[in-house]
């Protein structure tokens, strides 16, 4: 990234195995101080989505990658030691 820019993500997320693997990813990251989250719910299985929607062909991705997605923290003044604290619990969690 140029020097003169600032990164503008407002979202950082990884994909995990599944929807299992990832609640206890979340259950560990919580109980160790790191708020993260599930995130994206597929349009076509949101509450509107059932009452007015449909899904147009076969579901073979959508559902199941939106189970493994994990949104962790990332915010503005975000800095290195909250950054590393993040990836260490990731790492332990993985051990």
């Amino acid at each position: 990234m140029p020097k003169e820019c600032r990164h503008n993500g407002h979202i950082f997320y990884i994909k995990v195995k599944d929807i299992e693997e990832r609640s206890l990813l979340i259950k560990h990251l919580y109980d160790n101080g790191v708020n993260a989250v599930f995130h994206y719910i597929p349009l076509h299985s949101s509450p509107m989505g059932n009452k007015t929607g449909y899904f147009n062909g076969i579901d073979r991705y959508t559902s199941r990658d939106s189970e493994r997605l994990l949104r962790l923290p990332m915010y503005y003044v975000m800095g290195k030691d909250e950054t590393n604290s993040v990836v260490d619990q990731i790492k332990m969690f993985y051990q």
